[in-house]
């Protein structure tokens, strides 16, 4: 087997610029060597596949090394190039994925395709569409503005609504989050003892315009007050994203439930956060009757 730094003196390209990186820097490179030596290339074939060399070395020297590894295979007589994904782009790309799958996991995805076309004109319904379509122009527009926290009875369309504000963003090119919450909350119940929890939580309340949906209607404990409510409320509104809320219960009504846990009645802190919200959400009442299964 000939040395590696004998080939250099054989190799029978055009001397240049190129050719001085081969012999000088290429050729020294560990890993080339180790490839070299491994496969016991001849001078043939170290000559003959210069180029596969040469873009190894620049990948590897590439800022894109960062995404994919370079490594160098032999096959067949030949050497070949190819690219191996890094630890740290899987990660991202399982994070990315994680991502796009989170804004509408939480939700049936009936209400992902409603419109603001279809609203019955019944009570305030049109009014309260209306409000939530300028809300959304102008956060298309980037320009500061509430959400809304709508509520009413049972089965009158509020999360209709937020299908339509679902859609209508989506359409447009911004995709909201959308969770129905008490779905979210048994989610995250179940997930607490795996790597996913404190991602989805992290994940959720940093996007752009979040829609939560139901809220007060899960069974309230200290876990799910403080662990999941409050990291997201407390976030979105230090950081004034946009949120939407509905809820079969005013803020005061939900305020109460708030407080209420199995161990303790924390007045202070419901209101706390009643707070949070009513900087995210104006409230808004929908009157409107029920229309369960109208849609």
């Amino acid at each position: 087997m000939k040395k590696v730094t004998d080939l250099t003196s054989k190799i029978s390209i055009k001397k240049n610029d190129i050719q001085d990186m081969f012999e000088n820097v290429i050729l020294k490179d560990k890993t080339v060597i180790n490839f070299i030596n491994k496969y016991n290339l001849s001078y043939d074939d170290v000559n003959n596949n210069t180029q596969v060399f040469y873009e190894y070395y620049l990948s590897k020297k590439n800022k894109k090394s960062i995404l994919y590894n370079p490594k160098l295979q032999y096959k067949d007589g030949k050497v070949y190039l190819i690219y191996n994904e890094t630890a740290e782009q899987k990660r991202n790309r399982e994070a990315r994925k994680l991502s796009n799958r989170i804004k509408t996991a939480y939700i049936s995805k009936s209400i992902l395709y409603s419109n603001f076309s279809n609203v019955n004109n019944t009570g305030n319904k049109v009014a309260v569409a209306t409000k939530l379509i300028s809300i959304c122009d102008n956060i298309l527009a980037n320009k500061g503005v509430q959400g809304l926290y709508v509520y009413g009875m049972t089965g009158i369309g509020k999360s209709y609504l937020m299908g339509c504000v679902y859609n209508y963003l989506n359409n447009k090119g911004l995709e909201p989050a959308i969770v129905y919450f008490p779905e979210f909350v048994r989610k995250m119940k179940s997930s607490i003892y795996n790597n996913e929890y404190n991602y989805i939580i992290d994940e959720l309340r940093q996007q752009k315009v979040l829609i939560i949906d139901d809220i007060g209607a899960e069974n309230i404990t200290e876990f799910v007050r403080d662990e999941i409510l409050v990291p997201i409320i407390n976030y979105r509104s230090s950081e004034k994203l946009v949120t939407f809320f509905t809820s079969n219960l005013s803020l005061r009504n939900l305020s109460d439930v708030l407080a209420v846990t199995k161990n303790t009645i924390d007045e202070t802190k419901s209101m706390r956060i009643i707070g949070r919200i009513s900087h995210l959400a104006k409230e808004e009442f929908l009157d409107a009757k029920n229309e369960r299964g109208s849609y």
